[in-house]
């Protein structure tokens, strides 16, 4: 719960900023740009018309003090009144001469865009607060020039920008809210999409909590068809594979304690009778000792089987690699084996092609350890069939060995499974389930592959295949 917890304030408070701060700049990239134009469009209205009016009334302007007042009062009353604008006449010294809202004659405005018209001989507009009233306003002012070129005066427009600065204010506001309501509308998406996920993921984390506490084989209803549905699977097969290799691994401790027990017990109990009967009877003895060299034999198989096992595990499973006839090295073991074939009444026909030889490279003592254990699997659980047919032949570039028993066969369910470590399956046949997965091991670390073919009832048919060596790297 505190993990879910902590995506879900992570995911809010990283996703609500980089928002916020998006929303943010948008407000303010609108409001400046609101602004500008505003302004734009009331500065260039007034440039223009004070422009227009400074033109009009240095038309025919002379030096005289009567020329400019007469000037000033013509171009006062020529020039339509403006809604919200102020035309004043000023004197070059910045006072006021005459204005279109009545103020006294002689007041100084005191802004610097007068006094710069003055110097400049050109158009300069203010925006900023009135020295009297405090107000912000926008003024633009035109010098006005004379026949000889000196500039006499100043004809300045002024409007107040409080109208303009309440609408600029009124749109931010309205920009404002709707950014709030996208921040919100935001935040609830985003709330119910990281419940989405974090909901089936505490449910996920549940489970894996039972499954490394034990409880192998739980799986999750997938309710999901998204990446969160990918890992409700996932984790499913895990858990299937968890509980089958728990299964397995129960079935393999309790089968090595069996095979153990069973030679042990007759290992032990001989011994107790060949030291009560002790040499008198040689027939018994005889009989006691051979029975404890078998079951030792075996339990020096299975303990080899173990070691090759943890070798496999370890990293430590090494191979000696020579030069190895290998139609020599099996025909070798089929004579070594063919006492326990003939105990088991087990017909066996060895079939080969009429070529040379074939070399491999690899390690003869672990090919004699594969072909012994597939010689072991076919008697134990094809023992039935009676009979055993062994091939070895050269395909293209690889060498193949197949035994084919007619015993029970391997179920279609069972048979992706038998390679497996410890997997014993539905067999009743003695074994421990190691010798095929290290059989398999070792002719993968010889490049080849060991497969297996089996149908019910009609036998299995288990093909080793090993790259052979060419007539040239043979010599």
């Amino acid at each position: 719960m505190r993990h879910s917890m902590g995506m879900r304030r992570r995911w809010m408070i990283n996703n609500l900023i980089y928002v916020a701060l998006i929303i943010v700049v948008c407000i303010v990239v609108f409001s400046v740009t609101a602004m500008n134009y505003y302004y734009v469009n009331i500065r260039t209205s007034l440039t223009n018309s004070a422009a227009m009016s400074a033109e009009y009334f240095s038309d025919g302007l002379s030096l005289s003090m009567d020329s400019f007042y007469q000037n000033a009062k013509r171009n006062l009353a020529g020039t339509p009144n403006l809604k919200n604008i102020e035309r004043q006449i000023l004197f070059s010294n910045g006072r006021i001469v005459m204005s279109s809202s009545g103020l006294p004659a002689g007041l100084i405005p005191g802004t610097p865009e007068i006094g710069e018209a003055v110097a400049t001989n050109s158009t300069s507009v203010y925006v900023g607060r009135d020295n009297y009233t405090g107000e912000r306003i926008m003024s633009v002012s035109s010098p006005l020039v004379a026949g000889n070129g000196k500039v006499v005066g100043v004809i300045r427009y002024v409007t107040s920008l409080r109208g303009i600065d309440r609408r600029i204010l009124i749109q931010t506001s309205i920009a404002a809210i709707i950014g709030i309501i996208l921040i919100i509308i935001v935040l609830m998406s985003n709330k119910y999409f990281i419940h989405s996920i974090t909901s089936p993921l505490r449910e996920v984390t549940d489970i894996t909590k039972k499954i490394t506490e034990g409880s192998y084989g739980v799986t999750i209803d997938n309710k999901y068809d998204d990446e969160i549905g990918e890992l409700v699977d996932s984790i499913n097969e895990m858990s299937a594979e968890i509980a089958r290799a728990d299964k397995i691994k129960n079935e393999f401790i309790s089968s090595v304690s069996h095979e153990l027990r069973t030679p042990l017990t007759a290992i032990i109990g001989w011994g107790e009778t060949l030291t009560a009967v002790g040499v008198e009877n040689k027939e018994e003895a005889q009989r006691g000792i051979e029975i404890i060299l078998k079951e030792t034999r075996r339990l020096s198989k299975m303990v080899e089987e173990l070691l090759d096992f943890a070798r496999m595990e370890s990293g430590r499973f090494t191979l000696y690699i020579d030069t190895v006839n290998l139609k020599a090295e099996l025909e070798e073991t089929l004579f070594m084996y063919a006492e326990t074939l003939r105990k088991a009444n087990i017909t066996m026909s060895y079939d080969q092609d009429d070529e040379d030889d074939i070399y491999i490279s690899g390690d003869r003592e672990r090919l004699k350890q594969v072909f012994f254990n597939m010689l072991d699997n076919a008697v134990k659980h094809g023992g039935d069939g009676k009979r055993i047919e062994i091939s070895v032949f050269r395909e293209g570039k690889n060498a193949k060995i197949r035994i084919r028993d007619f015993g029970e066969g391997i179920s279609e369910e069972e048979l992706p499974y038998v390679k497996m470590k410890f997997y014993k399956g539905t067999s009743k046949a003695q074994g421990n389930g190691i010798g095929l997965a290290v059989s398999d091991e070792i002719v993968n670390l010889h490049g080849g592959t060991l497969d297996i073919e089996s149908k019910l009832s009609e036998g299995t048919t288990i093909t080793i295949t090993l790259p052979a060596k060419d007539a040239e790297e043979e010599m």
